[in-house]
């Protein structure tokens, strides 16, 4: 198939262009062209910043795909341009959406089925761990694409993913908690951390997105892709933490820029009323997530249809989280968000528990 990856070398979208790659397929990508990734060899990339339509046009101009990929799309102006510039040029339109499009409501039941997009949005909460305005405009981006398929411009479907997780990861949420935990200082919990949850490989992610082309049932639908295992945050650390545990018996080697990582021990959970820790001013950060997974509430995915349409089945994390670790350990040079004040952390959290008992 001749495809047109709007992106491709971002977290999952340069995984998905080297499956499709490895398929056979004939690939180009358009993006802004400033992104050090790198993807195999054999792909036609073309530039453009995305809200540059008259170049875009010129770009696209007499070329037709069998299908394309937006995995850039965050506003339904956004969404609207490629609308209008690829309509009568492409069969079939793939969108990578989020779970945020429900969480932006407090009607969702859980398993949380694909059809419960459009219940009534919830009063604007600033805390909302999946995004308030993110979930929102996404939606408005959905919102576009189904009317353009209701109208017979092109097929569409979509993927809605929880957290995206796996080495090369830009949001760095697993090492928020893999730096707390090997400094072996109390782990800072908000609210009670029994919250279920799913986040999902990177890797599971793309796959799902390249075997959609295969499956024709799947036109004019959106599916829920997650992990099979499910966490609360306590779990999660609790897993972390062994396999943390693990890889330095395995690989007896130090973390960089922490004193003291020489053993993993079983963590110190403290855990502080969601109302106590808000108003810490280490409870967020401009620069991207702290605490991360702490969600707040329940967030469990129904799934049923991507299991039956697609034969979906996730990587355990046992197998993925090693290699993400790695990765961290030998190719990330960046701290986790908000570890410049680890130690106020470290003392709100000694404070909170007050004196050991004799």
């Amino acid at each position: 198939m001749k495809i047109l990856v709007i992106g491709g070398t971002g977290f999952i979208s340069s995984r998905l262009v080297d499956f499709l790659n490895e398929a056979g397929h004939d690939v180009t990508t358009l993006n802004r062209g400033r992104s050090n990734t790198r993807t195999k060899g054999g792909i036609e990339r073309l530039h453009a910043d995305r809200h540059d339509e008259s170049r875009i046009r010129k770009l696209l101009s007499r070329r037709r795909f069998d299908v394309v990929y937006d995995m850039v799309a965050y506003t339904p102006e956004e969404t609207g341009t490629m609308v209008r510039l690829l309509d009568g040029s492409v069969e079939r339109f793939i969108h990578c959406s989020t779970i945020s499009v429900y969480m932006v409501s407090d009607r969702v039941q859980c398993p949380i089925t694909e059809d419960q997009d459009k219940l009534p949005l919830m009063p604007f909460d600033p805390r909302n761990a999946f995004g308030m305005d993110y979930g929102i405009l996404k939606r408005q981006c959905e919102d576009v694409l189904w009317k353009a398929h209701e109208e017979g411009r092109f097929h569409v479907s979509m993927l809605r993913p929880p957290f995206v997780c796996g080495p090369n990861d830009p949001t760095i949420r697993d090492l928020f908690w893999i730096e707390r935990i090997l400094d072996r200082g109390p782990l800072l919990v908000p609210g009670c951390g029994d919250f279920a949850f799913q986040h999902v490989f990177v890797d599971d992610v793309s796959r799902a997105f390249a075997r959609l082309l295969d499956r024709p049932e799947t036109l004019g639908r959106a599916y829920n892709v997650a992990a099979d295992e499910i966490f609360t945050l306590n779990g999660y650390l609790g897993k972390l933490s062994r396999l943390l545990a693990k890889w330095q018996e395995r690989s007896g080697r130090q973390w960089p820029g922490l004193q003291d990582s020489s053993r993993v021990a079983d963590p110190e959970i403290i855990h502080v009323p969601q109302a106590v820790f808000d108003r810490q001013p280490f409870s967020s950060s401009p620069h991207g997530d702290v605490f991360p997974f702490n969600t707040r509430r329940t967030a469990i995915l129904s799934l049923d249809a991507i299991r039956r349409d697609l034969s979906y089945r996730s990587t355990p994390f046992d197998s993925w989280m090693p290699t993400t670790i790695e990765w961290y350990r030998n190719h990330c040079d960046r701290r986790s968000h908000g570890y410049e004040f680890r130690q106020d952390e470290i003392a709100f959290a000694r404070e909170w528990k007050g004196p050991a008992t004799p």
